[in-house]
């Protein structure tokens, strides 16, 4: 019997701050390997294309697609196949498709983030036209909760979570009757 091929992957290099792709290869790292090449991208500039819920969305610019799972938040399910939809899940799509949808933004990886989750969405920030982190802004206004993905809890993650901080001790959003922070999904009957 013969043994599997090694998988390709490609190792990333730190540069200025920056993830690089340097090429591929058949030894890993724990830290800095990735699956696919496109999972980690340079900062660069891509239209919110499709809001699915508060924290994944569609991006596209000249060089295609990529679909986003906003780093260091969580938002209630809204469309997760066989589950309910999680308190406060319909505000929370509404407010990210009004302040994304169609919006220019600035997609950008983290070094010391996972670059996708289980699902192969790129796990990146958005930058807004302002100059402000979305992810931060929602969380801050009731619209999410920090949640840190995988091995790492990336850059931003002080920022969000003292954005929870000041979302839980104003009562806003879904920390705000009738969550009051529970927002958790269950499976349907019959799942």
């Amino acid at each position: 019997m013969n043994a599997p091929a090694p998988r390709r992957k490609w190792i990333l290099a730190l540069g200025a701050g920056a993830a690089v792709a340097v090429g591929v290869a058949l030894v890993t790292t724990d830290r800095w390997t990735v699956t696919e090449p496109a999972a980690r991208v340079d900062p660069r500039a891509m239209t919110v294309e499709y809001v699915y819920d508060g924290d994944t969305v569609r991006t596209r610019d000249g060089k295609g697609e990529l679909t986003v799972r906003v780093l260091g938040i969580d938002t209630p399910e809204t469309v997760k196949a066989g589950y309910t939809v999680g308190c406060w899940g319909p505000e929370s799509t509404a407010y990210a498709r009004a302040a994304l949808d169609g919006v220019a933004v600035r997609v950008s990886t983290d070094p010391l983030a996972d670059a996708v989750d289980d699902y192969g969405r790129t796990l990146a920030y958005l930058t807004l036209p302002d100059g402000s982190d979305y992810g931060t802004a929602a969380v801050r206004t009731g619209m999410a909760k920090a949640y840190a993905y995988g091995r790492s809890t990336g850059r931003l993650t002080e920022d969000i979570a003292r954005a929870e901080g000041e979302a839980r001790a104003a009562g806003a959003g879904l920390w705000g009757p009738p969550c009051a922070g529970i927002t958790d999904s269950v499976p349907l009957e019959g799942n």
